[in-house]
């Protein structure tokens, strides 16, 4: 098992990453509908399946599409830049790809238990189709003559039509939910029925009686409730209106029903509340629409008095509102009584809220609050009563439509859980909006793009007639549109690294995954080219390298790894590496003492004994005091995870240093440099002999040797900290006439080359895709400073060479090497050896 150290880093990456975190749309969304990927799917033309994206949160795309408050919309990350994303409009586009034949009325096996709805309003159909979908009966009892709810009489068609509706709930029906129109609990049929004949019911019956001001001359003809309005409106049943029009409320009903009444034929309208423009409760642009439409608004004002003549009204009088909320943040309006003002009417209609009816179940049955509505559990929404939920407008404060809908989710999970016996408290804690623990920044160089617009229905054509105002986008609005979104995730490891993106979602799932099963998938940690990639685009700096690695050496421990594909190196390459026929230690024979040895490599011995001999001849002249120690740095014996035999590696390799009193190694090689780095003892300093040819300059016959030629470097995964040694190596580029093209890919941020972590023969199809990516990013040659680099372009048939080629020989004129075969490899390296030896 893990130890206690590794099973903390773990841990800390599941707990904190941000992989798996929702972008801020969509964990502000009550249902978390996924724009980021809608909208991407818009982007590619994929219309249908972004429907399919959306339907698998939302049953209702359409509707939402045209009538979603969008509180996705305010924390959108482009409000930072000029203005949000439009959401529900691009959601809106999609919908209108919706096709009823593709729906998903796939069932669980049948519960045989049947569950009462009492609504089928936004809340209530929700409920409806989740319980229908885990297998249960669902009856939905709706005392209006048609679906809907609120969707239908207290939304204008104008912004909702009815057709829509009609369409997207026939998915109930469709799934087998029986829907009882015309039928009201409490006069049709009793709430006791309902209990005697179903194993639970949900009360969703929303809120449908205005609120109705007991002021002097409230007993005046013509002072109407708003949602009676509305209601014979959505109905299409006969509305009598006056000409002169006053709309008491400040909030969205308000709107809607002053936008009706001029569609009825009203002139003259009138809005007053009590709030400031600033603190109206309706949406901003639900008051610039009745703007619009030429109706006025009055801020600040409030209700005083009805006064009329002959038993109707004729005016409304109003006074100055100066302050709506009181210091503590309650509703607890003061006036000016002497500034007053008048408004002619025909009609009052109030719209300052609306009271559910809820007569039908008693308060035996059900704890109620204020406004006649239910008392329930807030995270379950179970009443007193354990069979018993309620949810939407009858169970607290006015909802949004979408909170509504996520209310029935809601309500589903509860009623499905109590039906099976489950605890109803269990993995709630990411229902209905909650803030993401996601953290993204937008790119410096992002550009302003303003937001499309909606095309409209011109003012002058929507007098009297209830047809859609927003027309909807065109494919080249949806697109250009589309084009905004800023896709926020955070993944950013994923989308660097080849091994996470073709084998995981985000770290977190994959850490998840062998925390569960350690021993199931033991191929995957040696799939990690240890390169540290993961943990430069981390805004975490998790060290996935780091837990990967130390996974290898818990799996050495017991027993487990390296993998069977590792025995090349684990009983040929190291062994053979120490043996005596291909290692040397060698001291300076021109001075009495030795202060440094030259380290090239493995790689780099095996590939050009010539590259390193004429390297150790330069070092010995500008640095006399230079030997020579030809061995392993163990770099792969630690990268499988086997401890005890790189320490013990180690401990050879620094009693061959010490036989020669030097205290200093040169390395060719940047996975040696890193690696001895950290191994070796504090009294042993290692530096490059990249950082000597800069400090001493390159041969004066080398001096512009291949200028003209155009290259790119590649530099070391495992050298990218080391930035002193990227300006080491370009300045010696320049040196030699090399014009250099950079990659995207460079310095601190390069990519692996593929070659690192033994994933070659642990994955030689993944090694070879993250070799080819690399070697992709320029169509010219590369150069590397690591001999194991230079290898793996040769591999993918990229024309690579080794920089120490260009300053100390001339093999790279007869154009760039593959690579020989092991046998050769091994021979080079004993070439080497058998060289250098003969060095004076």
């Amino acid at each position: 098992m893990f130890s206690g150290k590794l099973l903390g880093k773990i841990n800390e990456v599941i707990e904190d990453c941000m992989g798996d975190a929702p972008a801020y749309c969509s964990a502000t969304c009550p249902l978390h509908i996924d724009p980021k990927t809608y909208i991407d799917e818009i982007k590619e033309g994929k219309y249908e399946k972004a429907i399919e994206t959306i339907r698998e949160n939302a049953i209702f795309p359409g509707v939402l599409g045209r009538i979603c408050a969008h509180p996705c919309e305010e924390e959108c990350k482009r409000n930072e830049l000029e203005s949000a994303l439009s959401i529900k409009n691009l959601k809106r586009f999609a919908a209108d790809y919706d096709d009823p034949v593709k729906w998903d009325l796939s069932k669980e096996s049948p519960t045989d238990k049947k569950i009462a709805v009492v609504g089928a309003g936004p809340a209530g159909a929700t409920a409806a189709f989740e319980l229908a979908k885990k297998g249960h009966e669902v009856v939905v009892y709706e005392a209006l003559p048609e679906v809907g709810g609120m969707l239908r009489v207290g939304i204008p068609s104008y912004r909702l039509p009815a057709d829509v509706i009609d369409e997207e709930y026939s998915i109930l029906e469709k799934l087998g939910v029986e829907i009882k129109l015309n039928t009201k609990v409490g006069e049709d049929i009793s709430f006791a029925e309902l209990e005697n004949d179903y194993d639970s019911v949900f009360i969703a019956a929303g809120a449908h009686k205005s609120i109705m001001l007991p002021l002097e001359g409230s007993d005046l003809d013509g002072i109407l409730p708003g949602t009676d309005i509305l209601r014979k409106a959505g109905l299409g049943q006969d509305v009598e209106i006056g000409k002169k029009v006053v709309v008491v409320g400040g909030g969205n009903v308000a709107m809607d029903v002053a936008r009706t009444v001029w569609r009825l034929g009203a002139e003259d309208i009138h809005i007053v509340c009590l709030e400031s423009k600033d603190e109206m409760p309706a949406h901003s642009w639900e008051v610039e629409d009745a703007i619009e439409e030429g109706i006025n608004v009055h801020c600040s004002w409030g209700p005083m008095r009805f006064e009329g003549s002959g038993g109707s009204v004729e005016k409304l009088r109003v006074k100055k509102c100066e302050r709506v909320f009181d210091a503590e943040g309650n509703f607890n309006p003061c006036y000016d009584e002497e500034d007053n003002m008048v408004l002619e009417a025909d009609n009052v209609i109030m719209a300052i809220g609306q009271s559910a009816e809820t007569d039908f179940v008693s308060e035996e049955k059900v704890n109620k609050t204020r406004g006649n509505k239910i008392k329930v559990d807030p995270v379950t929404l179970q009443t007193q009563k354990d069979n018993i939920f309620a949810g939407g407008d009858v169970a607290g404060r006015p909802l949004l439509a979408v909170e509504a809908m996520a209310h029935g989710r809601k309500a589903a999970i509860s009623i499905d859980c109590y039906l099976k016996g489950e605890d109803l408290y269990e993995n709630r804690e990411h229902e209905g909006s909650f803030e993401t623990w996601l953290e993204t920044e937008i790119e410096e160089d992002e550009p302003k793009r303003e937001r499309v617009d909606m095309r409209m229905m011109p003012v002058e054509d929507r007098k009297g007639n209830f047809d859609e105002v927003e027309l909807g986008f065109s494919k080249e609005q949806a697109l250009e549109e589309a084009e905004r979104c800023l896709t926020c995730e955070c993944k950013l490891c994923v989308k660097e690294c080849e091994f996470l993106d073709e084998y995981t979602e985000h770290p977190k799932e994959m850490l998840k995954e062998i925390l569960d099963a350690p021993y199931g998938s033991i191929d995957i940690p040696y799939y990690c080219n240890l390169c540290e990639t993961c943990t430069v685009h981390c805004p975490k700096d998790f060290e996935l390298a780091d837990i990967f690695l130390e996974i290898r050496r818990d799996y050495y421990q017991d027993g487990e790894g390296p993998l069977k594909d590792h025995n090349p190196i684990t009983k040929f390459h190291q062994p053979l590496g120490k043996s005596g026929m291909f290692t040397l230690t060698k001291k300076d024979p021109a001075v009495e003492k030795t202060e440094r040895l030259f380290f090239p490599g493995c790689s780099l011995s095996s590939y050009s004994p010539e590259v390193v001999t004429n390297t150790y001849k330069y070092l010995k002249d500008v640095m006399p005091g230079t030997g020579f120690l030809l061995r392993c740095c163990a770099a792969p014996t630690n990268m499988l995870g086997q401890t005890d035999k790189f320490d013990k590696m180690i401990d050879e390799l620094v009693a061959e240093i010490e036989k020669t009193g030097a205290k200093e190694l040169i390395t060719a090689c940047a996975d040696c440099t890193h690696n001895l780095m950290n191994a070796l003892p504090d009294d042993i300093e290692v530096r490059t002999v990249y950082s000597v040819i800069a400090e001493h300059g390159i041969p004066e016959d080398r001096k512009n040797v291949a200028s003209g030629r155009v290259m790119s470097i590649h530099d070391s995964c495992t050298g990218r900290h080391f930035t002193d040694l990227h300006d080491q190596v370009r300045e010696i580029a320049s040196d030699l006439g090399l014009e250099i093209q950079e990659l995207e890919h460079i310095r601190e941020n390069t990519r692996c080359c593929g070659f690192g972590g033994m994933v070659v023969p642990a994955n030689p199809d993944l090694a070879t895709n993250i070799m080819e990516r690399r070697a992709s990013e320029t169509d010219k040659e590369m150069i590397t400073y690591c001999a194991a680099c230079r290898e793996s372009m040769t591999m993918v048939e990229k024309p690579a060479y080794h920089l120490l080629e260009f300053v100390f020989s001339d093999q790279w004129k007869e154009g760039a090497n593959g690579n020989d075969n092991p046998l050769k490899q091994w021979f080079n390296r004993w070439q080497t050896k058998r060289k250098v030896s003969k060095v004076k």
